[in-house]
């Protein structure tokens, strides 16, 4: 999820009129340089082999199918988990080794 910035929190002094012009053309400027890089991933990983990304057409048709029948079941605690467990492996890679 992206926090809008743009927004004064309470204990954000407020700027002039010429300070938030020059942070804006920062953000826009940043934002583009964040554009490109993005393209080029994309780029870059549509040249992939298919086989490099698992894609399971059948499953996806079938979450479709039971969705479409009103069958499916979010398991809130599942994603939870599973989300913690992926942040919790993002964080070890980030730490150097001691």
């Amino acid at each position: 999820m992206k926090i809008n910035s743009s927004i004064p929190s309470p204990t954000t002094p407020l700027k002039s009129h010429n300070q938030t012009q020059s942070d804006t053309s920062a953000t826009q400027a940043s934002r583009a340089a964040g554009d490109a890089s993005a393209s080029m991933h994309l780029k870059q990983t549509s040249t992939l082999d298919a086989t490099t990304a698992p894609f399971h057409s059948q499953r996806v048709a079938e979450i479709r199918q039971a969705i479409a029948d009103g069958h499916f079941k979010i398991d809130a605690e599942k994603i939870a988990s599973r989300l913690i467990d992926d942040v919790r492996d993002l964080l070890a890679k980030d730490r150097p080794a001691t």
